[in-house]
């Protein structure tokens, strides 16, 4: 295994649970320390933090306009403006716990006291695996739950709906191949079926079932055939066309070939993914966008190209791609 095989190994291998009980502070010390090529002494290193948190602290104070009516505005702008500081023995208690969580390297004298302190190889693994799930788990999930419902609702009824009767689908078909569900896109498609039905895992419909949404009862998929009949649905939408379903006995490319068999000969299937993210030819950039499409792993990038082609060789006859607020939907009719 090469370093940068073992790297993103160790990274996968970090869960939220692991970090949970590392401070802010911990985190501000070990990217101190990774600035520093050479072991450091310990009075510089806490002379670094304490000056790093009084121009944060004084940053924040600052930058924040506070609504004097807002509950809790009074008490935080006070907890703000109060005199705090950042004590040595503060620094060796976090010091100790990161050397003995192998984040920290201690370096001794002949008497078995500490001279400096430094970095190991795996404080960097650790910053880039905490900036990867705040990427995803924060980022991504925002983005995901906050926008995502209004941009399928904008291109789902501009595209779609706006030729409907009714301006909703008779019956719709919702294909998550996640075990988190995105409760906003469950309320958005119940609101454009009279019938909405929930293909994934049984987890992820336990979830749905929560919501209390009256019209939406779960379907299945048994040896990658999806239980209803032929041209079933008016509908099929696919959001996040992941790399893998969570279907053990389903591919993705066998579920969409479902998706045609299930929808009528006038319905449609919808895919949604990303555009490939594109190389600029800039130093610090392609770094940054090759990270994050290791951030977005389990999604499968896609050009307009690549979309038709998925959707033609599912069954597809008729087939659109287009972008929008850089999201892909691929529309598919028999």
């Amino acid at each position: 295994m090469s370093e940068e095989d073992e790297k993103k190994t160790l990274m996968e291998s970090i869960s939220i649970k692991h970090i949970a009980n590392l401070s802010i502070v911990d985190l501000v010390m070990l990217q101190l320390l990774l600035k520093h090529e050479k072991p450091v002494i310990r009075h510089i290193l806490y002379n670094e933090i304490s000056q790093f948190l009084t121009r944060e602290r004084s940053k924040v104070a600052k930058s924040i306009k506070f609504d004097d009516k807002a509950a809790g505005a009074e008490e935080f702008q006070d907890w703000l403006q109060q005199p705090t500081r950042f004590s040595s023995s503060s620094l060796y208690y976090s010091l100790d716990n990161l050397e003995s969580k192998g984040l920290v390297k201690y370096n001794r004298d002949k008497h078995d006291k500490v001279t400096s302190v430094e970095a190991t190889q795996y404080t960097e693994i650790l910053i880039n695996t905490i900036l990867k799930h705040i990427v995803k788990f924060g980022l991504i999930d925002t983005e995901q739950n906050k926008f995502l419902p209004n941009i399928i609702k904008e291109v789902v009824g501009d595209k779609i709906l706006s030729s409907f009767k009714d301006k909703k689908f008779g019956t719709l078909l919702y294909i998550w191949f996640s075990n988190l569900i995105n409760a906003k896109c469950v309320n958005l498609f119940s609101s454009l079926s009279e019938n909405l039905f929930f293909l994934s895992s049984q987890e992820a419909y336990e979830s749905v079932l929560k919501l209390g949404i009256e019209n939406v009862q779960n379907t299945s998929v048994f040896s990658s055939t999806i239980r209803e009949s032929d041209k079933f649905f008016d509908g099929v939408i696919i959001p996040y066309h992941f790399k893998n379903t969570n279907f053990e006995e389903a591919s993705k490319e066998s579920i969409l070939k479902e998706a045609f068999r299930v929808v009528k000969d006038s319905g449609v299937v919808i895919i949604h993914s990303y555009t490939e993210i594109p190389q600029v030819n800039h130093a610090v950039f392609d770094i940054f966008i090759k990270w994050v499409e290791n951030i977005y792993e389990e999604l499968e990038f896609y050009t307009e190209e690549k979309f038709k082609e998925e959707l033609f060789k599912a069954g597809a006859k008729e087939v659109e791609a287009l972008v929008y607020k850089g999201h892909l939907f691929g529309i598919g009719r028999k």
